[in-house]
């Protein structure tokens, strides 16, 4: 890795790609005297020194940003073509993704420092009426938005605040006692630190159900009735696992009446999330309206009366391919693949 003229017009882009390649050496095992050759290139110009830093702390920020890094992975397998390698003195081959690995990282690298503003600013999720969303957010927080839902997510340094605009969302949060997690909803705030629980709105009002932990609700902008019907001092209430509260326009949260939730109706109004499915004789034509909820592949019935076969049974959510694979195994289902996303099940002959 020979010095380069300080004033080449290519020189940044070639530094970037020689400390990715330095890196990538390094973390398979230097041979004898590469360390001390590779400590003698980050000295030798400032800019050696600052490509390195930059690329470390791309990759940790890359770790941190999973919505950035499935996408870069995608981006440097295509890249990753098998072409004659360069073999560089002292017997090490850099890999051949190497320069795109290093524009990659810059440009990620660039879009968190650069542009900090777009970074923290709210992002935008809405499901159709026919499919659910999981979100994962950098905080290590789990959203799981239900059908005909939307939300907006906004993390910054001092709380991560969602507004739920319509539907309903269920919220696993991670436990920051520093950022606060407040869900916005209908007028409703609900407060958390640590815990899990859904939110939904409806007709009724503002439904939420803590299935771990405690939340604290509060009203935003407490409607005319709702003041008139409380001392105004009365404007909060606390929610723990297992209760449950619906809170219309007509009444202060504090007034809200607070249910407690048997077991098996917190298992039921989980269900529509829950990385696992329970079924006793359910039609598969709703089995089938469950699984194509949670997943790309989408099943098809090409039989009407094959939908009202009843199914029993517990069955990951997001393993479609194996649910039709049962289904075959009895022999009363034949599965025919069009395409990659596309199953159609039909009574066998």
């Amino acid at each position: 890795m020979n010095p380069l003229p300080p004033n080449s017009a290519s020189s940044d882009d070639a530094i970037e790609t020689a400390a990715v390649e330095w890196l990538c050496e390094r973390d398979e095992g230097f041979a004898p005297g590469r360390a001390q050759a590779f400590a003698a290139w980050r000295a030798a110009d400032p800019r050696h020194e600052a490509a390195v830093a930059e690329t470390e702390r791309a990759m940790e920020l890359l770790g941190e940003m999973p919505a950035v890094r499935a996408p870069l992975e995608a981006r440097i397998a295509e890249m990753a073509q098998p072409v004659a390698p360069v073999v560089r003195w002292g017997g090490f081959r850099p890999p051949v993704w190497a320069a795109g690995l290093a524009a990659a990282l810059v440009l990620a690298a660039g879009m968190w420092w650069l542009a900090p503003e777009r970074s923290n600013g709210p992002q935008r999720y809405v499901t159709a009426a026919a499919r659910q969303q999981q979100i994962a957010l950098n905080d290590g927080s789990v959203v799981n938005l239900n059908v005909s839902s939307e939300v907006s997510v906004r993390l910054t340094s001092n709380e991560r605040r969602v507004t739920l605009a319509g539907g309903e969302a269920h919220f696993s949060v991670a436990h920051d006692t520093a950022r606060p997690f407040i869900v916005t909803a209908g007028g409703v705030s609900v407060r958390a630190v640590g815990t899990a629980f859904s939110v939904r709105v409806g007709e009724a009002g503002v439904e939420v159900l803590v299935t771990e932990g405690k939340v604290e609700l509060t009203r935003d902008a407490i409607s005319t009735e709702a003041a008139t019907a409380a001392p105004a001092a009365a404007t909060a209430s606390r929610l723990v696992a297992g209760e449950r509260a619906v809170i219309s326009r007509a009444v202060s949260v504090a007034n809200a009446p607070i249910e407690r939730v048997s077991a098996q109706s917190m298992s039921a109004a989980v269900r529509w999330h829950s990385q696992v499915m329970t079924f006793s004789d359910l039609p598969l034509g709703e089995a089938v309206v469950l699984f194509n909820r949670r997943n790309e592949t989408q099943l098809v019935l090409s039989d009407e009366k094959l939908g009202g076969q009843k199914i029993g049974g517990t069955f990951a959510a997001d393993q479609v391919e194996a649910f039709v694979r049962l289904l075959e195994k009895d022999g009363d289902v034949v599965a025919e693949r069009r395409g990659a996303r596309e199953i159609a099940l039909r009574r066998a002959p």
